[in-house]
């Protein structure tokens, strides 16, 4: 049975595949769409205390990075 947890993440994951930025997007629209990824990320990491909750702040913080370095033009 699915937890109410595991199927909000899940709704809110495919939400954001697909608004993921195409070829044609701004660094803007690239780096928005990073900071929601790190967002939904930084949530699993504070629900999760395995290394899965461990894996996922590691990738928030380079989705994060990644909004910052779009921002600043590299």
């Amino acid at each position: 049975m699915t937890t109410p947890e595991a199927s909000s993440f899940g709704v809110d994951l495919s939400a954001l595949l697909r608004t993921m930025p195409g070829l044609s997007a701004t660094a803007a629209e690239r780096a928005d769409w990073y900071e929601r990824k790190a967002a939904l990320l930084s949530r699993v990491a504070a629900e999760d205390t395995t290394s899965n909750g461990c894996e996922a702040a590691e990738l928030a913080r380079a989705a994060r990075l990644r909004a910052v370095e779009l921002r600043e033009g590299r």
